[in-house]
């Protein structure tokens, strides 16, 4: 029955194995039918974990401007092994990448108030907060010296 219910899950979203494994806890199913539970899945295709870190990539980044430390720290944190995320990390578009990072910047930096060094300050912050590597951010933060205030 539970089988049935994640292949219909399967079918309509991407789930990793640890999400597997959460739904299978939080639907009461033994601990020991668990590693069986997603080999069925994985040998009939409904789960990938390749598959699951692609979508989780492009999603993370087009819909939620997130950056690639961030994404690369959360892949780990559901079990994604670091070959498969560091392959589809090289994948990614690093001139979208980066000019994503500057519009999401630049408009931050719109709603920040006080000195050069403070904005500085707060925009690499925020560029932090949301995972974004130090050397894309100088590109902008470049702009606002805070050697100049």
């Amino acid at each position: 029955m539970a089988v049935d219910k994640l292949r219909n899950l399967c079918s309509r979203q991407e789930k990793c194995p640890t999400d597997i494994i959460t739904l299978l806890k939080r639907w009461e199913i033994p601990t020991d039918q668990h590693n069986g539970v997603i080999e069925t899945l994985k040998k009939e295709q409904f789960i990938d974990e390749t598959r699951y870190a692609s979508a989780f990539i492009k999603d993370k980044i087009r819909f939620d401007h997130w950056g690639l430390i961030k994404i690369r720290i959360l892949l780990l944190q559901k079990g994604i092994g670091k070959g498969i995320t560091d392959d589809l990390i090289r994948e990614v578009d690093q001139a979208e990448y980066r000019k994503m990072i500057g519009n999401e910047l630049s408009k931050k930096r719109k709603t920040l108030k006080g000195s050069r060094y403070e904005i500085w300050a707060k925009l690499a912050r925020y560029g932090a907060s949301r995972g974004y590597e130090m050397e894309y951010m100088q590109e902008f933060l470049g702009d606002i010296d805070p050697g100049n205030s």
